[in-house]
């Protein structure tokens, strides 16, 4: 089951967040996606390493990775405390303690108690939190249920938790590319395809005189990345970093779709990229940023 939109938003809005504060991250943490996901990873939970490889945000911290094979989570239970029935995965703590599980069965969130006899009021070892790991991080990591689990008046996470809403809405950004790579495995954008044909000398004349005109009315309008820092697209430093165009940049957009016309005259093929999430952002302007994917080092 994908996840909603909202999860995802939060999760980008959480990392950006702590991004931008230094004392903040010191505690918490929410990296970039997982360049890739173990077959042994649940499907619940290789979604959410797609948009975050692992976190920990206050009490609760989600794995980075799967889980364990053959790990029984119920082992350290009390002798004469039966087991839940179903397979189980365990995709994340509390406190470093109390195990996150997930019911393959029907896809339910549990807590279990990481030292014997079990803690929680009623004397139970284990609780069931939330009918799936959406509905976890939306009530708990997200949401009003936080301090359940945390149970610490001044947990700073649980201070961040209520001001999330405060945050300022995502950025939507657009970016074309080419839909084959090149021999160094990069996806070229619209305007250097475009460019491409031009210097081939494919172009009809009419198309080149076309290209001339809408490339200079480019660079005439719009900022050029490069002239602000030079290293951007330098192969060395930055060999995967991408432009990407916001999504409400409409101007730079409609002269954009004149490209995409030109590549389709000539059959080249082209495909648009939709993302909250461009990477790890090197540059900045009021209609488009040049991002560098997660993962990737400056």
């Amino acid at each position: 089951m994908p996840l909603p939109d909202t999860v995802i938003h939060r999760l980008i809005q959480a990392r950006l967040l702590l991004n931008s504060d230094r004392d903040l991250a010191m505690n918490h943490q929410v990296s970039g996606p997982a360049t890739a996901t173990s077959t042994a990873t649940h499907p619940d939970h290789a979604d959410i390493l797609r948009v975050a490889n692992g976190f920990v945000l206050g009490a609760i911290r989600l794995n980075d990775g799967p889980w364990l094979p053959n790990w029984n989570p119920f082992a350290a239970l009390s002798p004469g405390q039966d087991t839940p029935p179903g397979t189980w995965h365990v995709v994340g703590d509390v406190h470093d303690v109390d195990l996150l599980v997930l019911n393959e069965a029907d896809r339910s969130i549990w807590l279990v108690d990481g030292e014997p006899g079990g803690h929680w009021p009623d004397g139970t070892a284990y609780r069931r939190l939330a009918d799936d790991l959406t509905a976890f991080l939306l009530d708990f990591t997200f949401g009003h249920r936080y301090r359940e689990l945390s149970e610490t008046p001044d947990d700073d996470w649980a201070h961040v938790n209520s001001r999330l809403c405060e945050l300022q809405p995502l950025v939507e950004y657009v970016r074309y590319e080419a839909t084959e790579p090149t021999r160094r495995m990069t996806y070229p954008g619209v305007v250097a395809l475009a460019n491409g044909l031009a210097h081939s000398g494919r172009l009809t004349p009419e198309d080149q005189a076309w290209w001339h005109t809408h490339n200079d009315l480019m660079n005439g309008a719009y900022p050029d990345p490069s002239a602000a820092d030079p290293s951007l697209y330098d192969r060395e430093r930055h060999p995967d970093a991408r432009t990407y165009i916001r999504a409400d940049a409409r101007d730079l957009l409609g002269i954009t779709r004149g490209y995409l016309d030109l590549l389709d005259g000539y059959d080249v093929g082209w495909r648009e990229v939709r993302t909250y999430d461009p990477g790890r952002i090197l540059y900045a302007d009021a209609v488009h940023v040049v991002a560098a994917p997660w993962g990737t080092t400056c």
